[in-house]
């Protein structure tokens, strides 16, 4: 299965936004292999893992950890290629939302994107999806802060946070976020998302004329299509991704999802030198792997957050994928790691 990409526009606008504030990003992109022209070309991809990389290196350099926040805000019409134009094109927040989150994996794989609206209140929710990719907080804080940004520009700065809530521990002076989305933040959560009121969804654009939507909504489909495509241990391991991790699918849907019989799909699997388990139990325990290194949970609760009901079976499991047991992992112990688990580091946050 290849490693996931995103659309290399996106990184473009990262990049401006390092030298708007004097320093060069070239030799950033250096460390990626990444050219302008790349930057450049619409259909150019890079790694997921290499942005995720440039990001966190690129807040390094300026010694900004807030740059993600930053970053997002000023994000505009060009910042997310042509997802930036289909959001801001459309004729209400409520569909802006709807069709972004239907057509985010166009630019970019291995994300979870929902949008959801109900009982009078609207929450948007992102983040990375592939468990093995640890680098990942300047990504979740700029995608939060970026969608905040675009809501306020196609509605004329009307709508309200109700709160917002990131995955990751706390890094920095609280106050840097509280003032930067105008509500309450929440941290080390099960996902990154904001909430706002849904009277705010009926608000009409004020960027770009409605006729422009249906158009890039159409282009956007086709490539949706063309992204279908994939070997079935690829399109098994993004199902059970996109699920939460506490409440897996079972492989009956899965196998429904993708039109096939149970049987029928093991076999698939077992050509392609893989299992319905070992893909379920692989994610399952990177998932943990990334936890027990960038927060502070107990073992019990990270345990309950992949899916098991007692700490017991989690530590055998555990034990047998790495080598290890989970305290000894957590503390940097030497034993044998999956190859999907190796370079797991700590970014050193505070909790909220």
């Amino acid at each position: 299965m290849g490693e996931p990409t995103i659309s290399a526009q996106i990184l473009r606008h990262v990049a401006n936004c390092v030298e708007l504030t004097g320093h060069s990003a070239a030799g950033l992109l250096d460390r990626i292999a990444v050219s302008r022209d790349l930057l450049e070309d619409p259909e150019g991809l890079i790694p997921l893992a290499h942005f995720l990389s440039f990001f966190e290196d690129a807040a390094a350099l300026l010694r900004n950890p807030h740059f993600g926040l930053h970053a997002g805000r000023l994000s505009g019409s060009d910042s997310l290629g042509p997802l930036s134009f289909l959001f801001l094109s459309a004729p209400t927040l409520r569909t802006a939302f709807a069709s972004f989150t239907r057509y985010l994996s166009t630019m970019q794989q291995a994300a979870r994107n929902q949008f959801d609206d109900e009982g009078g209140w609207a929450t948007f929710s992102y983040g990375v999806l592939d468990q093995s990719l640890t680098r990942r907080r300047q990504d979740a804080e700029y995608s939060i802060s970026a969608m905040f940004s675009l809501a306020r520009q196609f509605t004329g700065g009307e709508i309200e946070l109700r709160e917002v809530r990131f995955e990751h521990e706390r890094v920095g002076d609280y106050a840097r976020y509280r003032d930067h989305f105008g509500c309450d933040v929440f941290f080390e959560q099960d996902c990154n998302a904001f909430t706002m009121e849904g009277r705010f969804l009926d608000l009409r654009g004020r960027v770009l004329s409605s006729s422009l939507h249906p158009i890039l909504e159409d282009h956007l489909r086709r490539k949706a299509g063309e992204a279908l495509a994939g070997s079935y241990a690829h399109r098994v391991k993004a199902l059970i991704a996109a699920a939460p991790l506490d409440a897996p699918p079972c492989v009956a849907d899965t196998a429904d999802r993708l039109g096939l019989s149970v049987p029928t799909l093991h076999r698939r699997l077992r050509a392609e030198g893989t299992g319905w388990r070992e893909l379920l139990q692989d994610h399952r325990m990177v998932a943990a792997s990334r936890l027990l290194r960038e927060s502070r949970r107990s073992i019990s609760a990270i345990a309950l957050a992949v899916g098991y009901s007692e700490s017991a079976s989690f530590i055998r499991s555990f034990a047998r994928h790495f080598g290890q047991p989970p305290h000894r992992f957590r503390n940097g112990g030497t034993g044998t790691e999956t190859k999907s688990a190796a370079g797991l580091r700590t970014d050193g946050a505070q909790s909220g």
